[in-house]
């Protein structure tokens, strides 16, 4: 009886803390290169962190749109930040959007040896395909943001490597709260 009390007890106590995450626009700072990023994702870190202990899973794989210095950004990106290996399909509606490595940005990187333009390159390539994120920018970003918000069921997601999806499919509904945290990050009208 004393084990049952506790178990619904702290049962109790945890569904008062915790509330569903949402989609919200999420603002972060670099205080080192002063670039400013709204970002717009599933809950905060913390309630991701949560739902992955409760999962018992790891790594995740979360779709996210940001405002990145007015830059725009679409993608998806793995938590913890662990290099995804291989590319991203989104499938909105009956549209397969893929993400390559080559469409990913590199914000901050270590910094490349004196040496030829050819080196310098390769290193790029490497430090992208070794990102924890994969993201269109620009106006492919801004057009795969407008096929979403436009979308009225579900978009999915994967990463796949060589002959084999390499994760699970991710699913997410275009909801109201999305759109709101779109305008707020100013990538939508």
């Amino acid at each position: 009886m004393k084990n049952t009390t506790l178990t619904i007890l702290s049962a109790a106590m945890l569904s008062g803390c915790v509330t569903p995450a949402q989609w919200q626009a999420n603002h972060y700072h670099d205080e080192f290169t002063e670039t400013k990023t709204c970002r717009v994702e599933m809950g905060n870190s913390n309630q991701r962190e949560f739902g992955r202990a409760m999962m018992g899973t790891y790594i995740t794989y979360n779709f996210y749109a940001e405002n990145h210095d007015g830059e725009a950004r679409a993608g998806i990106r793995s938590e913890p930040s662990i290099p995804i290996h291989g590319d991203v399909q989104i499938k909105v509606g009956e549209t397969l959007y893929t993400i390559t490595a080559d469409d990913t940005p590199l914000d901050v990187k270590p910094a490349n040896p004196p040496s030829s333009k050819d080196y310098a390159a390769t290193l790029d390539t490497i430090h992208k395909q070794i990102s924890p994120y994969r993201a269109y920018t620009g106006k492919k970003a801004k057009a795969l943001l407008q096929d979403i918000i436009q979308q009225t069921g579900e978009v999915k997601f994967r990463t796949v490597g060589v002959n084999a999806a390499t994760s699970g499919t991710g699913r997410f509904i275009v909801d109201d709260q999305f759109i709101a945290s779109l305008k707020e990050c100013g990538l939508a009208a």
